[in-house]
């Protein structure tokens, strides 16, 4: 992930939720994996190759044009649904589940008109475990330690990941790598991005990718407000750092703060530091890869952070602050911006009750010189796996994902996206599908059931009810992933990084806090420098460029 931002930190109430996003569920959800001893990487492997990717067909034409980059389509407008083709999937049999849900508790299938008519659609019974997804981590080691699986889960880090996969779940190689995905034609839409990011398990593929924008975090900004601060340029670079320093300043005082900053997520660092031109996560150079807290573009961004919060720019009373909290103020106007995704962004834009206009602010020219970044998503939210099983059935469950990655504009996205009509969701007088309070609050729509996060197709810029924020979304990506950059971990799996990964991001968000409320002086960095060097992280950087040179001879 280019951030690490932990899931806790995203703000829900408003809309304001991601999808990693750019950063999936726990500090490394979506790159790289633990083990205990277990040969997960690639090196000395025969490499199989990744899907063929072979965009849809039956996908309506964009208004505002996607690129090969990752900028995504986007649309101004609810197309007329069209029937995709896909006939029904199953046989009639169970199959056990097991997801994650930000949502509400779903209500029980005897109740949940959605869970009964998306088993009617695939044909099959889905016997689901839901999990909430602030419990996810911890539950799912449980799960894989007692050495049980369910036919289908929502994966995520956790320290035994590598090891678990490689022992109870499919290997899909023989089943979707190259043109054998065009077996099934919606997964064979998902982007190579995607493919990669979640990688190779000892040369193997072994997850299907929930793919997400590759945008990353921005700062998400009350549009009049910076407006009128002088804080919304056309370009990048448009407006210097003091400059800006200066108009967050002139948002801030008598009780309102022109930053958001909570107790997770280190005070939207992820969106300050690129702005510096601080490189990704890691970052590779003939050969060689380096960790970003060791670079000058990082100390710059946290020293700026610092001047912030001595200037009242943060509240004195941060850490205190909870991701609901935080999105109350947001849209209470007691604080004008949030760090946060792309998703969150057009999720936001879509919340009937906001009272005023969202944009996203471009990056600042900083104080040091550097050409400012932007740090990209690795471009899914996680991947699925499959236990192990005869061909027919791991064929079964193909199928059936591949039904759930039904394109936008078909009566089948809509079905697992939005629900029943009448019941999950509504149309607005221009034939936008509006999600209903069951829906939306009540466990009873797709959101709490957690579907979205096995399968799904590449994600639609399209914000029902405000194309405006569409249209802003778009010229945002199109100005930022130029300049983008990413973690060149992403996709890669060995121990030596996965076993010491998520302690030291929970030191380096530690450190961030102590630095930036003032507890610890810009002095004690190398301190933090000294620690990770302790923790392994030079024999980290040593193997991860060994099976990065290993993943480039695919």
């Amino acid at each position: 992930m280019s951030s690490g931002l932990s899931r806790r930190s995203m703000l829900q109430a408003a809309g304001i939720t991601t999808a990693l996003a750019a950063t999936g569920f726990s500090l490394s959800a979506c790159s790289t994996s633990g083990d205990t001893g277990t040969d997960i990487g690639s090196k000395g492997k025969t490499l199989t190759p990744y899907p063929t990717y072979v965009p849809s067909t039956i996908a309506p034409a964009a208004d505002l044009p996607g690129t090969a980059e990752g900028v995504q389509a986007g649309y101004l407008k609810y197309p007329e649904p069209q029937d995709g083709g896909i006939e029904k999937p199953g046989d009639g049999s169970k199959i056990t589940v097991w997801t994650s849900s930000w949502s509400a508790i779903p209500l029980p299938k005897a109740k949940n008109k959605f869970w009964q008519e998306l088993e009617k659609a695939l044909g099959v019974e889905l016997d689901i475990t839901v999990v909430p997804a602030g419990e996810y981590n911890k539950k799912l080691a449980t799960l894989q330690a007692s050495g049980q699986m369910p036919d289908v889960m929502q994966m995520v880090s956790t320290p035994n990941e590598a090891q678990f996969v490689l022992a109870k779940c499919q290997d899909l190689s023989d089943f979707v790598s190259g043109d054998n995905i065009k077996k099934y034609p919606n997964l064979a839409a998902i982007p190579t991005y995607a493919w990669e990011a979640v990688g190779r398990f000892a040369g193997k593929l072994y997850g299907i990718p929930v793919e997400r924008p590759v945008s990353g975090h921005r700062l998400i900004v009350n549009q009049a407000k910076f407006k009128e601060a002088g804080l919304l340029v056309p370009e990048v670079g448009g407006i210097g750092v003091d400059q800006f320093t200066a108009g967050l300043k002139q948002l801030s005082g008598k009780g309102h703060w022109a930053l958001g900053a909570m107790k997770d997520g280190a005070f939207g660092f992820n969106t300050w530091m690129p702005a510096f031109g601080t490189p990704g996560m890691w970052s590779v150079k003939d050969g060689a890869f380096s960790y970003y807290l060791e670079t000058d573009e990082f100390q710059a961004g946290l020293e700026q952070m610092v001047k912030w919060q001595q200037a009242g720019i943060y509240r004195s009373n941060a850490l205190t602050i909870d991701g609901l909290t935080a999105n109350a103020e947001f849209e209470s106007q007691k604080v004008y911006a949030v760090a946060n995704s792309s998703i969150a962004f057009t999720s936001a834009g879509a919340n009937p009750k906001l009272s005023f206009e969202i944009d996203s602010a471009l990056p600042f020219k900083p104080s040091n010189g550097a050409s400012p970044t932007h740090w990209l998503g690795s471009g899914v939210y996680g991947y699925t796996a499959i236990k192990k099983a005869p061909k027919e059935r791991v064929e079964l469950i193909l199928r059936v994902l591949n039904y759930l990655a039904a394109p936008f504009g078909t009566k089948e996205y809509e079905l697992v996206h939005y629900g029943v009509e009448g019941t999950h969701f509504t149309r607005n007088a221009d034939g936008d599908p509006i999600k209903t309070d069951l829906a939306n609050t009540q466990g009873g729509g797709r959101d709490s059931l957690g579907v979205q996060y096995l399968a799904d197709a590449p994600q639609p810029l399209y914000v029902p009810g405000n194309p405006e924020v569409a249209k802003r979304e778009h010229a945002f990506q199109q100005k930022v992933l130029p300049i983008g950059v990413t973690n060149a971990s992403d996709g890669l799996r060995t121990s030596a990084w996965t076993s010491i990964q998520e302690s030291l991001m929970q030191h380096r968000e530690d450190a961030i806090k102590d630095i930036v409320m003032g507890r610890k002086k810009l002095s004690d960095w190398p301190a933090v420098l000294k620690e990770f060097e302790r923790r392994g992280g030079k024999k980290a950087a040593e193997a991860l460029a060994e099976e990065y040179e290993a993943a480039q001879k695919a």
